[in-house]
């Protein structure tokens, strides 16, 4: 009985953390000029035709920081908190070659030649890659080829 009532109190203080996680973040739609100097400048350098659609500015409970940046060609791109890309999402936009590591690009060129990146992710330890048939592949920060991913 006695550890019935030690597993309840225990569920109930994991979903107490739970829940205080989630009110912790917090979401806000902010103007381009509140973006991180180094994000402005890399949307100025690769994306100067299209316009910011919006920013959302991502606050979670930890004090950690992400803006997501929606451009009107329907590109999604992500940065930390410190204006550095994280992800950029073409949504079925071919993502700038310039923009994907060279190493990665010579990859992707030698061994899928008609098939161009949609997506790419950077980790703190691997790229994930999106082509535009849907094959995700992974790499190394290096650029070295990991795997394909299923």
């Amino acid at each position: 009985m006695k550890l019935k009532k030690n597993v309840f109190g225990l569920l109930a203080v994991v979903a107490t953390l739970l829940f205080t996680a989630q009110a912790g973040a917090q979401e806000t739609v902010i103007p381009k000029s509140e973006l991180p100097q180094p994000a402005r400048e890399f949307l100025q350098a690769n994306f100067k035709e299209q316009k910011v659609i919006q920013v959302v500015k991502d606050v979670d409970y930890l004090v950690k920081t992400d803006y997501e940046v929606l451009l009107d060609n329907a590109m999604k791109l992500e940065f930390d908190g410190k204006g550095n890309w994280k992800e950029i999402d073409g949504n079925h936009n071919t993502i700038p070659e310039a923009l994907i590591p060279e190493k990665i690009a010579a990859y992707v060129k030698q061994n899928f030649p008609t098939q161009a990146v949609n997506k790419i992710e950077k980790g703190t330890t691997k790229y994930e890659v999106e082509l535009a048939n849907d094959l995700d592949l992974e790499f190394t920060l290096d650029g070295d080829f990991l795997r394909i991913d299923d």
